[in-house]
C-alpha cells in the first residue's frame, strides 16, 4: 500500500514541510559535524557527513512520497546524444529472461556521453572504441538524471578507465504493473545487444554498474555467461564488468537486513527505500533456484571467462555482503575476480565520490580497475 504522503494535497504539505526542516537540520548538523568526536564516523570530512545526511533525507522524501522520478531528466534532453531503442524480436529473450509472462521487453533510451561512435566508421576506428554501458542505481525504484551525473560518470570513466564513450543506460524502474524482475534484465540485454550492432567489438564493451545497477551488471554477466544455452548465435560476453557497491543481498526483507549491517546507522541509504525497492523488484510467490541467483546472488557464485572487478566502501553497510560474494566468485574464478575497497568510504563511492569530496579515492578505485582489466585483456591474469 502506497504511502498516505505519495498523492495530493498531502504530497504537497509533506513536501512543505521537508523543505522548511532541511535547511536547519542540516544547519544544526554542521555546527556539530565542527567537532570531530561527533562526525558519523571519525575519519569522514564535514563534507561527507553532511552529504551522507543530505541524501538520507532525500531517500526518505522519495520514499514517503513514491518520487521515482524526482531527479530524473528526460532522454531527450540529450538530443543527438539520445538513442531509442527496440527490442530485438528473434526470440533472444529466453530462459530466466521469460520467468514472468506479465513482464515483456520494451523501447529503452540510451544517453551517449560525450556522443554516439560516428555512423559509417571503418572497422579499424570501431576496434578502437571502448564503451562503457552504465547502469545507474536507485534500488530499482528510483531514476537518477543523466545530465550532472551522467557527466561526471563519463569524464571518471575516459579519463581513468580509458573509455572513449559511456552510455547512460537507464532501464525500467519496478513498481508499476510488468515492471518487476525480469524487466530490468531485459533492458540491459537491449542495451549490450545494441552497442554490439553498431560493430562496437564485445571484447571493448564494459558492463557497468552502482549500487542496484551494479546488481543488474552483475545479472547480465550471468545471462550471457551461464544463460544462453540453445541459443543458436548466442552473445559474445564483454570485455570486463565493474560494480561498485553493488546490491548483492535482495530479499524480501530487505530493510530489516540493512538495518541489521554494521554502518547501517551512518551509511547514506534507508532501510525503507531498500524495502520498497525489493518488494517491486521481486516477482510475486516463491522464487525458483534460478531467479533468486539473479536477482539476489550473494549465495550463488557462477562460473566465468570475464574480468569482474567489484568495489565496496569499509563504511558503507553492504560492505560485508560485498565483500563475501566477491569471495565467493574468487574461490571459483580465481584471477579473472578482482575485489576492491576503500578505507572509511560510505555507499556508492563511483557516482557518490565527487559530491562527498572523495575525488582522490575514486581516482585511485577506477584506476585500480583499470588496470585489472587491462591485466586481463593482455592475457596476464592478475
Amino acid at each position: 500500500m502506497a504511502p498516505v504522503w505519495s498523492s495530493q494535497p498531502f504530497k504537497a504539505l509533506y513536501t512543505v514541510f521537508v523543505l522548511l526542516k532541511t535547511p536547519p537540520t542540516l544547519l544544526l548538523l554542521f555546527v556539530r559535524y565542527l567537532v570531530t568526536r561527533f562526525r558519523p564516523s571519525p575519519e569522514w570530512s564535514i563534507k561527507t557527513s553532511l552529504v551522507c545526511a543530505g541524501m538520507r533525507a532525500l531517500f526518505q522524501y522519495v520514499v514517503a512520497t513514491r518520487s521515482q522520478l524526482l531527479l530524473y531528466a528526460a532522454p531527450d534532453k540529450a538530443k543527438d546524444r539520445h538513442t531509442r531503442i527496440r527490442p530485438h524480436e528473434d526470440g533472444s529473450y529466453h530462459g530466466v529472461l521469460s520467468a514472468c509472462q506479465e513482464v515483456r521487453p520494451s523501447e529503452v533510451d540510451a544517453v551517449w556521453f560525450p556522443g554516439p561512435p560516428p555512423t559509417g566508421s571503418p572497422d579499424a576506428v570501431k576496434q578502437m572504441q571502448r564503451v562503457v554501458l552504465h547502469f545507474p542505481g536507485g534500488a530499482f525504484v528510483m531514476a537518477f538524471g543523466h545530465t550532472d551525473m551522467g557527466q561526471d560518470l563519463s569524464d571518471t570513466m575516459a579519463k581513468h578507465l580509458r573509455a572513449t564513450n559511456t552510455v547512460w543506460a537507464q532501464y525500467r524502474l519496478s513498481g508499476s504493473p510488468g515492471t518487476c524482475f525480469p524487466a530490468a534484465l531485459q533492458d540491459a540485454l537491449t542495451f549490450y545487444r545494441y552497442i554490439l550492432s553498431l560493430g562496437v567489438p564485445a571484447s571493448n564493451v564494459i558492463l557497468s554498474g552502482d549500487s542496484a545497477g551494479g546488481n543488474i551488471a552483475i545479472a547480465l554477466l550471468r545471462y550471457l555467461e551461464t544463460g544462453q544455452a540453445g541459443i543458436e548465435k548466442p552473445l559474445p560476453t564483454p570485455g570486463g564488468v565493474v560494480a561498485f557497491s553493488p546490491w548483492v543481498h535482495v530479499t524480501r526483507r530487505a530493510g530489516l537486513d540493512y538495518t541489521e549491517s554494521s554502518n547501517s546507522d551512518k551509511d547514506m541509504l534507508v532501510p525503507a527505500l531498500l524495502q520498497w525497492g525489493a518488494e517491486a523488484y521481486l516477482p510475486d510467490g516463491e522464487l525458483s533456484a534460478e531467479v533468486s541467483a539473479y536477482v539476489s546472488p550473494l549465495g550463488h557464485p557462477f562460473r566465468i571467462a570475464t574480468p569482474l572487478f567489484i568495489h565496496a566502501g569499509t563504511a558503507e553497510a553492504f560492505h560485508r555482503d560485498i565483500q563475501r560474494f566477491a569471495g565467493e566468485m574468487t574461490d571459483l574464478n580465481g584471477g579473472l575476480v578482482e575485489y576492491n575497497e576503500t578505507a572509511h568510504a560510505p555507499h556508492n563511492l563511483l557516482l557518490a565520490g565527487k559530491g562527498l569530496g572523495l575525488e582522490g579515492e575514486l581516482a585511485v578505485a577506477v584506476d585500480a580497475a583499470c588496470e585489472f582489466l587491462e591485466a586481463g585483456r593482455n592475457g596476464r591474469g592478475h
